[in-house]
């Protein structure tokens, strides 16, 4: 994959987990590996690898919370 291919990709899964954040209630220390790294899609002067390794973590985030089973509620 080419940067610039990486880049869009990497806004891409941020706003989902953002969205997974705001909106679903994903606990936001489920991305504190991916602030860790320090890299953000606007980082342009970061290095493909960097974007591939931020990608591989939010993906890592959002394949946990799809796969986590919803809270059963007691009626």
């Amino acid at each position: 994959m080419r940067k610039k291919e990486l880049v869009y990709t990497h806004a891409l899964f941020r706003e989902v987990v953002k969205d997974f954040i705001e909106v679903e209630d994903m606990p936001p220390e489920e991305i504190s590996t991916y602030e860790a790294l320090k890299i953000h899609p606007g980082s342009i002067h970061k290095q493909k690898e960097d974007h591939a390794e931020a990608i591989a973590v939010l993906g890592d985030s959002i394949e946990w919370w799809i796969e986590e089973p919803l809270p059963t509620h007691s009626h």
